[in-house]
């Protein structure tokens, strides 16, 4: 109906406007609208779900086996070796945030609890072990940056690769201190089945029917020069240039007006 319908027919089959509306979703949700992706945690079974990529196909293989699982390449002379152990992601997954560290694990070797490491560290900072001091707040910053510090010596983040194409997520170096459900931070599409409200977001309206638009013109490009009935002609060049246009200033006010603004990056 913004197009015109039903005063003028709209030369676009059900199945074209289906392609139209799936690709305004996958910019709605792979560029970042922040109605377009939420936050979710995904809990994986190493036991289970970690998959190794062998030359019969691939397989899941017992814990004790894959953590060392490896491809060797020889590049000009050169010998590689890539890891392929992975975790299949669901399809619903746009992007990982983060592989989640538990805090419990041991330190020292086991001598010493997780949970104690903590309390025995700023023990010998503070010279008084966690006991009562007139503390200001310049001292609680400091003991703040201390313990970051600390969970950042003894459990380190976690480096991964993850490829939205082929879902497969691939944790990089040991992962036997993973052992048992590793928690993942990850991004998620929404489902407009269950979200039904997600077809009435205001830029997704805009677009798709900019694409439409588009698709329209390049059906009636095929003819040049349509006449209707009554003289009237249809000019399917420029009502593909307006639609390009239309999608121009759109994705340029999609960034400003819609978008997660980027984070900054240092290094």
């Amino acid at each position: 109906m913004r197009l015109g319908a039903p005063v003028l027919q709209i030369n676009v089959a059900d199945e074209q406007m289906d392609i139209a509306i799936n690709d305004g979703f996958q910019f709605f949700n792979e560029r970042n609208h922040f109605n377009g992706v939420e936050r979710a945690y995904l809990v994986i079974d190493l036991d289970q779900d970690i998959t190794v990529a062998g030359p019969d196909g691939d397989v899941v293989m017992q814990y004790d086996e894959y953590y060392s699982t490896y491809i060797e390449h020889t590049v000009n002379g050169v010998k590689m070796k890539v890891q392929n152990n992975y975790v299949m992601l669901p399809d619903n997954v746009v992007g990982v945030v983060q592989v989640m560290r538990s805090r419990t694990s041991m330190a020292g070797g086991g001598i010493v609890p997780g949970g104690m490491i903590f309390p025995i560290l700023l023990g010998s900072l503070t010279g008084d072990a966690c006991g009562s001091m007139n503390s200001t707040l310049t001292t609680y910053y400091a003991i703040q940056e201390y313990m970051a510090l600390i969970e950042w010596m003894f459990f380190p983040p976690k480096s991964f690769n993850f490829n939205q194409r082929t879902h497969r997520l691939s944790i990089s170096g040991d992962i036997r201190d993973l052992r048992g459900m590793m928690v993942l931070e990850v991004m998620v599409k929404p489902d407009p089945d269950i979200f039904p409200d997600l077809y009435n977001d205001l830029w997704l309206k805009e677009f798709t029917t900019a694409l439409v638009k588009a698709q329209w013109g390049r059906n009636l490009t095929k003819y040049n020069q349509v006449q209707l009935p009554g003289g009237i002609v249809l000019n399917g060049q420029q009502i593909l240039q307006d639609a390009q246009a239309e999608l121009k200033e759109i994705k340029d006010r999609f960034a400003m007006d819609w978008a997660d603004p980027p984070l900054d990056m240092v290094g």
